[in-house]
């Protein structure tokens, strides 16, 4: 295995891309944190999950070390130790207090590694990492740009981001993003995606809807295997 990982300091309208203001989701998300694996909203959030946890146990070479971004409180990490049992799994969040309930979970578990940060801000050495996971959290990054190029930065060349969430794509998607007070500036729709992976140094990507109707997508965005 790996020796640990040395930290670091500290698609459907043609609008510009637009800076938003936060929106007090740390704390929302610390309050929450000692409630949060209880809520009945969890069984939506694991019927996500599992095409990505799919997704990242693709392939003829399972991923060494992943990262998921926005953990929360593990639940993506627990479903994914089994699945590869030689990888060390890495989660992020800028919320203490969900990073204090994956600790109590994970207590036992040595190939879990935690920490609170943002994703613009990665506590992880350059091309480090395999694949980079998020799901339900992109919409809430306040700088998507900034965060896109660290994901890059930390993947090893051909590595994977798989995002998963809502995008202003369709109707739904389109309502959905309208409502900017909650987080509908963070929904993208295509252009506004498209940019922004190429701006952040994906060298490819597509995406796929989970459910017809349902504008939650999952995006699989892909690192040059060569500079």
């Amino acid at each position: 295995m790996r020796p640990r990982l040395p930290l670091r300091p500290l698609w459907s309208d043609d609008r510009p891309l637009m800076k938003r203001p936060r929106h007090g989701d740390i704390e929302r998300f610390d309050e929450w944190s000692t409630t949060y694996d209880r809520t009945p909203g969890q069984f939506f959030f694991g019927r996500i999950h599992r095409p990505v946890v799919d997704a990242v146990c693709s392939g003829r070479v399972l991923p060494r070390r992943v990262v998921d971004l926005g953990c929360g409180t593990g639940r993506l990490l627990e479903s994914l130790l089994p699945r590869l049992p030689g990888a060390e799994l890495v989660g992020v969040d800028p919320a203490e207090g969900m990073i204090a309930v994956a600790r109590t979970r994970f207590a036992a578990e040595p190939r879990v590694r935690l920490e609170v940060a943002t994703a613009e801000h990665l506590p992880l050495a350059d091309a480090s990492v395999d694949a980079v996971t998020t799901t339900m959290s992109f919409h809430h990054w306040d700088h998507q740009e900034m965060a896109l190029r660290e994901v890059v930065r930390v993947l090893a060349p051909g590595g994977r981001l798989l995002l998963a969430d809502v995008l202003g794509i369709g109707f739904f998607g389109r309502m959905m993003r309208s409502l900017k007070r909650h987080h509908g500036s963070g929904y993208r729709n295509a252009p506004e995606l498209t940019g922004l992976l190429r701006d952040a140094g994906f060298s490819r990507w597509r995406r796929r809807q989970l459910w017809p109707g349902v504008p939650i997508y999952v995006v699989e965005a892909r690192r040059a295997a060569k500079p």
